[in-house]
């Protein structure tokens, strides 16, 4: 009797582990099927896209800071600041290695009208740079210039990169920039009156 009472208790109690070890794998598969249908909602709040941009960044008169934007995008561009982190000379040319900050409020001009309309993406776009520029040492005009801008997250503007070419006009008094660049743009959420 003794050895059916313990085969019993044996079998009882590995029911029991059973039971619950059953218990827990199924408790373990709900928690990782529910974080597989909300995680990507919690992942991935809205749809993003890559935009390709290029264009111009044109002196505005009287400021050496603001360029107004055409092309791919349209706006204003302000330098926000800049330094200079190193410098040299060879020959009659220095060479200066420049980091700074710039932002461009504006949108992207997916119609090619040259305005911001409701429907396209918009907002303040803020980046920060490194530059790399030559000049001449004995009249400190502007040789040549380039630079790659880092868009910091922003509104519907997520990430991207933009280069830069510095073009003197005018004999070295002036500078015309031209961009070109890749900008991931955030679709608006369902409920948002405004589309891509």
């Amino acid at each position: 009797m003794l050895s059916n009472n313990r085969a019993k208790q044996s079998a009882i109690q590995w029911t029991s582990r059973r039971a619950v070890r059953t218990g827990a794998t199924v408790s373990a598969l709900a928690v990782v099927l529910a974080g597989a249908v909300v995680g990507p909602a919690w992942a991935v709040p809205s749809e993003v896209r890559k935009v390709h941009v290029e264009g111009q960044l044109i002196p505005v008169e009287q400021s050496h800071d603001a360029y107004r934007v055409t092309g791919g995008l349209v706006g204003t561009y302000n330098l926000r600041s800049e330094r200079v982190s190193y410098a040299w000379t060879y020959w009659d040319t220095q060479i200066r290695e420049m980091d700074g900050t710039a932002s461009i409020r504006g949108c992207v001009d997916q119609n090619q009208n040259q305005s911001c309309d409701p429907a396209e993406p918009s907002g303040d776009l803020r980046f920060t740079f490194n530059r790399v520029a030559s000049f001449d040492t004995g009249s400190g005009r502007l040789l040549e210039g380039t630079s790659t801008h880092q868009l910091s997250s922003d509104g519907r503007f997520s990430g991207g990169v933009l280069t830069t070419r510095d073009i003197p006009v005018h004999n070295g008094d002036g500078v015309v920039m031209t961009y070109q660049g890749d900008l991931e743009v955030t679709k608006p959420t369902g409920n948002s009156k405004r589309a891509d």
